[in-house]
């Protein structure tokens, strides 16, 4: 059977992976695509600057899944967005999500916490591999796992995927960094 799937793939399929970094729809599979792998990373939280102990944002969750797909299915998805970094409440970054009901999946990395509440890491579910992402820390921002690194730089914004924030002493925490969803399709 694997021998048909491999010549299937070869002849009439060219893999392809498609990645959103902003925003909610609806991800068709398309025509000749038998597996895809669904990876997501949570929205970084931003940081916290003056008048606070310029904490760090939480790195988002990280997720992922291969699930076997046909043509004519759908995946609804909304990517999480970033914390706001700021010198006093910033806020924490935004939950990714893949739904379906056929292939049935519901898939979730939640964002980065807030600098400004200590900047816990993300959690994740709804994967084979399901991770948290790093807590934020005075004044660094979280790492999101497999995503972007932790921030150290002074009221630095979070790198993507899903990193935190940096906090700041004199000014405005960074924000944290967008989340993303990838469908690899094979």
């Amino acid at each position: 059977m694997s021998g048909i799937i491999a010549a299937a793939t070869t002849a009439g399929f060219t893999p392809r992976t498609v990645t959103y970094n902003t925003g909610s729809g609806t991800e068709n599979v398309p025509m000749g695509a038998l597996a895809c792998v669904i990876t997501m990373w949570g929205g970084g939280g931003g940081g916290t600057g003056a008048g606070t102990p310029g904490n760090g944002g939480g790195g988002g969750g990280y997720s992922t899944r291969t699930v076997a797909v046909s043509f004519g299915q759908s995946f609804s998805y909304s990517v999480g967005a970033p914390g706001t970094g700021a010198a006093g409440v910033s806020s924490a970054g935004g939950n990714s999500t893949v739904t379906s009901a056929s292939p049935s999946v519901n898939m979730a990395a939640n964002g980065g916490g807030a600098g400004s509440s200590a900047g816990a890491g993300g959690t994740a579910s709804g994967g084979t591999t399901n991770t948290s992402g790093s807590a934020g820390t005075t004044p660094t921002g979280g790492s999101s796992p497999n995503g972007g690194a932790s921030q150290a730089t002074l009221g630095a914004a979070g790198n993507a995927p899903g990193g935190g924030g940096a906090g700041q002493t004199t000014s405005s925490g960074g924000n944290g960094a967008a989340g993303r969803i990838t469908f690899a399709y094979t």
